[in-house]
């Protein structure tokens, strides 16, 4: 070795033991992919507070339940994320923080690239499948020292095999060949039992797997806010939100609160008033077009758009700037101050229009209706994207 007091340990017994405490320690099984942080309940529960205007939640504390919740909603072709415990640590989503849907069903390539992630319809999408039945469904070949686990990283290209080629459309590249993570019980035992429940139910071990993100350049989300934000932007394409025990849906925005109701025992509730997310910044931009002589005006094209910081919604990118419809958006955003509702809107725009309707009743009641329309459009619309709530 060069070193005498190497040399004179070779050969002996003391170069073995010195040998065996040198040596890297060997994994006996993959080191598990949840690497990343995990956030208390607590956590959870400020950024679902936050959220409550436009979110519902249950909480399902039952894990089998929450199971076939959602396994019935996918296997009824809807398209749910999870966000459970640690992220995962690499490129990959792998049940932790995932979008899930039905292997099944080939129409959901295009409207979950489309609706979902809005990028090009053609991305193909990864199979989670039951580690214990992965070799029914995938050549594995047969020369693996231990294929109990075999790709438990999503890090494997395998072909499905021919029997099974139609039954799993979604997942299946057009060469046949699916880029495969194994799940098993020890390794994940939540996604096992959740992929468990769905295979009893369709007679299939594995879901279909993509990244949580919907917005596009968006990472794969990290945080419940993340989550919770990314799941509003997605425009209820994305039906349900598994977070830890909290079930959350969509809040649909409810006109009947936002104008006042009267219910069956003649119980008037009192209409509610609409309230901006936070401060506002607009900029408005317009361009006018060649004018002829026969023209009394040239064209003049408006657009404005807002940029609002504290609104869950707020993206950085582009400035945080998102475009208005029109300057009647605008407008309405501007008077939504929580202090006046739509009656009050609507009554604003009539009394200023008024004098270009008299003798016309007909017409000022086509108006009317137009106006009344108008605004409750732009009023669901700015709920919608979360810069107004009621």
């Amino acid at each position: 070795f060069g070193n005498k007091a190497l040399d004179e340990l070779k050969g002996t017994d003391s170069e073995s033991q010195l040998e065996s405490e040198t040596k890297p320690q060997m994994w006996s099984e993959p080191l598990s992919p949840y690497q990343g942080p995990a956030y208390k309940r607590d956590a959870i529960l400020a950024e679902i507070e936050t959220a409550s205007p436009w979110i519902e939640v249950e909480r399902v504390t039952e894990d089998k339940k929450r199971y076939e919740m959602m396994s019935a909603e996918i296997e009824s072709g809807g398209v749910i994320a999870l966000f459970q415990g640690r992220s995962e640590m690499g490129p990959r989503a792998l049940g932790h923080r995932s979008i899930i849907a039905d292997p099944r069903k080939k129409g959901l390539v295009r409207f979950i690239n489309e609706s979902v992630k809005k990028r090009e319809s053609f991305r193909p999408f990864a199979p989670s499948c039951l580690a214990e039945e992965a070799g029914q469904w995938f050549d594995l070949g047969d020369d693996l020292e231990d294929s109990s686990n075999i790709s438990p990283y999503m890090s494997m290209t395998a072909m499905v095999k021919d029997d099974k080629l139609g039954l799993i459309p979604a997942v299946t590249h057009v060469d046949g060949s699916s880029r495969l993570q194994t799940v098993t019980k020890d390794a994940e035992p939540m996604y096992h039992a959740f992929i468990s429940t769905f295979y009893q139910r369709t007679g299939v071990p594995m879901v279909l797997n993509t990244s949580f993100n919907t917005l596009p350049g968006e990472p794969i989300v990290e945080t419940p806010r993340d989550a919770i934000r990314s799941f509003l932007s997605s425009m209820g394409s994305i039906e349900i939100l598994f977070m830890d025990e909290y079930v959350i849906r969509r809040k649909p925005a409810d006109v009947r609160r936002l104008l006042g109701e009267q219910n069956a025992q003649g119980i008037i509730t009192p209409p509610t008033f609409p309230k901006r997310a936070g401060p506002a910044y607009y900029e408005s931009k317009f361009t006018v077009g060649e004018s002829s002589l026969d023209e009394e005006e040239a064209q003049v094209d408006l657009r404005t758009r807002i940029s609002m910081p504290n609104r869950l919604l707020h993206d950085e990118r582009n400035g945080g700037w998102f475009q208005l419809l029109d300057e009647l958006e605008g407008e309405i955003l501007g008077v939504c101050n929580g202090k006046i509702g739509v009656n009050e809107i609507v009554n604003e725009y009539l009394t200023a229009s008024q004098e270009g309707f008299m003798g016309k009743e007909a017409e000022n009641i086509e108006y009317q209706e137009v106006l009344f329309s108008n605004i409750m459009k732009r009023l669901i619309r700015l709920y919608e994207y979360t810069f107004i709530s009621w």
